[in-house]
């Protein structure tokens, strides 16, 4: 009775109240005292943010190993700690989880996810398993990836899907349409190898080969499997345009098992009714009991080349420059035509090479050609990378408030896009405020409590007794996004100490460049 009296006085006082500052948290209610012994961190003073969504609380955090050991408001000295941290004015809350990431650990530093409070991150993404080689093949089995990377360490905890693209290339089906049904089995054979190694489910890449071949029944036979075995299967969809969305949705939730829409967007939507129908037919899949979720990153621009404007029969390099012999005038109508549609030249920017920060409109304007031309005769097949303005803030905004849609970055290391860099910290920038749209406890359960339950992490995400210790300590407000188109791969401010596993990993605006994420494997 008490208990549900404080948190409705609570729920009125976040409605009121600024979501920036640190509003009067709730007196957590009293409960068992922490077990008997000596921890490894006391955090003391702080207000909680537990992931799941609740109104904040005053508690202490007591961490033993990499794990949670109490939460709750204990007196000075009573606790043996080895470390005491003073999180008076500060937030405390689960680190983060990307629901969305690309990225080889292996080979590269991912603290460009844990400089801006991820401590998770989901990889195998787009139909590509991460342990590929130049063609997209994969290199090893999963299971024995995995095990490199146990031995190799991460800066961030390592989650991953198993990719439909790389059971094509390992098949021999590759570009083909249908598989034989002999290549069927093996794909099924595969898919249930790395979903017993860990994988938390499978990923499509629709837009990009081998996906893009794929016909619908395979999709289902694959995605159903998955479902059987309990895991998500997310999609980068056969196409996000206006026209085409929710055909592709379709799609989607023909199979049978809790499917997800990957970095979800509008490719020249112009309205709030589009994301309202898109989000619409999502719930409509929600039928008996089954989940129908999503992920967003914060900005208005995708991370993109050429290939996506050239037609069906020109996509390959081969075919691009059989085209150009055979076909260049109709080529180019066509690049003409899919790049008006998609808001024109001037939403094309060049973020590499000898015209990075330059429009595709202002090359042309320079060069005093038709774009279609500097397309094909400067920049050549694919281009130099690029960021496509292809999103309207009006539509991003419904899905970035979307009950069942998570926050992702679709980042990496080494892209030339500021989300990989600042996507978790434009959120508590820009959409907690000021003015702000979400409360810091919404937008913390969308980035961390929401993205556990998605991905199937049990033990993660959430703030209470005997879940792994992966801690932000954030200033309330004082979180600052520092990535831009110029300079992307700048990190955020205000992040006071991010906890992984029950070590400290950042402290100060320093990494202390140590690898305390681990490999995770989905329970079977």
């Amino acid at each position: 009775m008490i208990q549900g009296i404080l948190r409705a006085a609570f729920a009125i006082l976040i409605l009121l109240g600024p979501h920036t500052g640190l509003a009067a948290p709730v007196r957590q209610p009293a409960q068992a005292p922490p077990p008997a012994g000596s921890y490894d961190l006391w955090i003391r003073n702080g207000t909680v943010i537990d992931g799941t969504g609740h109104p904040r609380f005053a508690a202490d955090v007591l961490v033993s190993g990499d794990t949670i050991a109490f939460i709750g408001l204990l007196s000075a000295g009573e606790i043996n700690a080895k470390r005491v941290i003073d999180a008076d004015g500060h937030i405390v809350a689960p680190g983060f989880i990307d629901a969305h990431a690309h990225g080889d650990p292996l080979t590269q530093s991912l603290l460009n996810f844990l400089e801006q409070g991820a401590t998770t991150v989901l990889l195998g993404q787009d139909g590509v398993t991460p342990n590929f080689d130049a063609d997209h093949v994969p290199a090893e089995p999963l299971a024995q990836w995995m095990k490199r990377l146990d031995a190799h360490g991460s800066e961030v905890n390592v989650a991953t899907l198993s990719g439909h693209g790389a059971l094509r290339m390992l098949t021999g089906v590759g570009n083909a349409p249908i598989p034989t049904p002999p290549q069927m089995k093996r794909m099924e054979a595969l898919l249930e190898e790395d979903l017993a190694a860990g994988a938390f489910g499978m990923s499509f890449g629709l837009e990009y080969e081998p996906g893009r071949y794929a016909k619908a029944e395979e999709e289902k036979a694959l995605g159903d499997l998955v479902g059987r075995h309990g895991g998500v299967v997310m999609s980068h969809m056969r196409s996000e345009d206006t026209d085409k969305i929710a055909g592709a949705i379709d799609e989607l939730l023909q199979i049978d098992a809790h499917v997800h829409v990957s970095h979800m967007k509008i490719v020249a939507g112009r309205r709030a009714e589009e994301a309202d129908a898109v989000l619409a037919q999502l719930e409509r899949g929600r039928t008996h009991g089954r989940e129908v979720t999503g992920d967003v990153y914060p900005y208005l621009a995708s991370a993109s080349n050429f290939t996506f404007l050239y037609p069906d029969w020109a996509k390959r390099e081969a075919e691009y420059d059989q085209a150009l012999k055979n076909r260049r005038p109709e080529l180019e109508a066509h690049i003409r035509k899919r790049v008006s549609e998609r808001n024109g030249p001037k939403a094309i920017l060049i973020t590499g090479g000898q015209y990075a920060g330059l429009t595709l409109e202002e090359i042309a304007k320079r060069r005093g050609e038709p774009y279609e031309k500097v397309m094909i005769d400067e920049l050549g097949y694919g281009g130099p990378p690029q960021a496509h303005f292809l999103m309207t803030a009006v539509i991003q905004d419904k899905f970035i408030m979307a009950d069942q849609v998570c926050i992702s970055t679709d980042g990496a290391p080494d892209t030339r896009h500021p989300r990989s860099y600042g996507s978790f910290s434009k959120i508590l920038e820009d959409y907690v405020g000021p003015p702000p749209k979400m409360s810091l406890e919404q937008a913390v359960h969308k980035m961390s409590g929401l993205a556990a339950r998605i991905i199937g992490i049990p033990d993660r995400g959430v703030l209470a007794r005997g879940n792994k210790a992966d801690i932000v300590i954030l200033a309330p407000g004082g979180v600052r996004n520092r990535a831009t188109w110029a300079q992307p791969q700048l990190s955020p401010s205000g992040f006071e100490m991010i906890i992984v596993n029950g070590a400290v990993a950042f402290e100060a605006g320093r990494p202390d460049m140590h690898k305390h994420g681990q490999v995770l494997r989905r329970a079977r």
